[in-house]
């Protein structure tokens, strides 16, 4: 990929990283706080959010000599995740990595107002030449981390208000090993921090996936080698090895049923589903595909959500149909809906398909250039 001038002469670079200095981690200027004092109406079926397109909302090209704008699709098509907080109805959306797009700011899709807002503006790029790749950016002192494809490895903490992330493919050319660390953003202070954790701290690779259960307030997350838990703690976070009796593939996404206490992974002919329960020994079962499963054979990293009204997970592959996944036979079922926003991008979806509680229905943010979409199911 062709890049702008990335490698600034030294003075520039003094320039630059007094700026950064100075002003930390700069904010986007079109924000406001909470939500705006409308709130969404949504009809049945599949419905495009006006003045949600992600492109749209890129940082300028000029700043830092870097084409943000030319390049900032690839926080949605470069393997990039995302995470829902519960509690508000916001999607929060951060990616990049690799030599596809260097820059690490994050946006927000607040589905409750049917807004898109960039919450921060991306930090100075890293050398793209360094080697190794560096996980922190300018000023380099743990405050800010490098962009990376973040697959489905992001989580909303919705006991605390922040944004979990864990390793994936970091900005740079040179390939390499996976950042191993833990980031936790502050959407409300607009910052960044590398959590302090300690424990049974899982390996870093990309395709990992993680998803937070809001009955215990842990974050489960699989590393591709392992299960792992990991408990908030204001002085560090505390991970714990669950089962490492299997591994994972790289195209795939999870999803927690905290009530019957079960994790769902599907994707690229995969479908495994763990048990949360600690008696079991966090037993690990892969499932056979029932009913009308085709999708899992066909589609890396399908949307996953788990519906807390009805009780289902459910899946979006972008082909036209919603699939329901009923725990108890163990099968899915499709739901033909008008209106699909399809075809999913290229590498999958993973976190930036949720379902909404106070919408009662899902957000979808699918194509960078295309709006996101939210489905209101029809009556059953």
């Amino acid at each position: 990929m062709k890049l702008s001038k990335l490698i600034f002469t030294a003075s520039t670079g003094l320039a630059l990283l007094s700026v950064a200095l100075l002003f930390g981690q700069p904010e986007a200027d079109n924000l406001t706080n909470g939500h705006s004092d409308s709130t969404q109406q949504y009809s049945s079926g599949w419905q495009p959010i006006t003045d949600t397109t992600l492109v749209d909302h890129c940082p300028a090209n000029d700043l830092y000599d870097y084409p943000f704008a030319d390049y900032c699709h690839n926080v949605v098509f470069a393997w990039g995740g995302g995470a829902l907080d519960q509690n508000s109805g916001r999607l929060y959306l951060w990616g990049g990595g690799h030599n596809d797009y260097y820059g690490n700011e994050v946006y927000q899709l607040d589905a409750i107002s049917g807004e898109l807002q960039r919450l921060t503006e991306p930090a100075q790029p890293a050398d793209p030449e360094k080697i190794p790749r560096l996980t922190e950016l300018a000023p380099f002192d743990g405050s800010q981390p490098n962009s990376r494809h973040t697959y489905d490895g992001l989580a909303f903490l919705s006991n605390q208000g922040l944004l979990w992330a864990f390793s994936g493919a970091l900005a740079g050319r040179h390939s390499g090993g996976a950042d191993p660390n833990t980031w936790l953003f502050d959407p409300d202070a607009k910052r960044w921090q590398k959590d302090a954790v300690s424990g049974d701290i899982p390996r870093g690779a990309f395709g990992v996936v993680a998803a937070y259960d809001s009955k215990t307030g842990l974050v489960f997350v699989h590393d591709r080698s392992a299960l792992y838990s990991y408990q908030y703690q204001p002085e560090g976070g505390i991970y714990k090895k669950l089962n490492d009796k299997g591994g994972l593939g790289l195209g795939v996404n999870a999803a927690i049923d905290p009530d019957n206490r079960k994790m769902l992974i599907i994707g690229q002919k995969k479908q495994i589903i763990y048990d949360l329960n600690p008696t079991s020994g966090y037993r690990r079962t892969v499932l056979p595909l029932k009913g009308d499963a085709e999708f899992i054979n066909q589609f890396p990293a399908p949307g996953l959500s788990y519906n807390s009204k009805d009780g289902h997970f459910y899946a979006w592959p972008g082909d036209g149909k919603l699939y329901q996944f009923d725990l108890a036979s163990l099968s899915w079922r499709g739901i033909e809906i008008k209106g699909d926003p399809g075809p999913q991008v290229r590498h999958g979806t993973f976190g930036r398909f949720a379902y909404v509680k106070a919408q009662d229905g899902f957000v979808l943010l699918n194509n960078p250039r295309q709006p996101a979409y939210f489905l209101k199911l029809p009556a059953q």
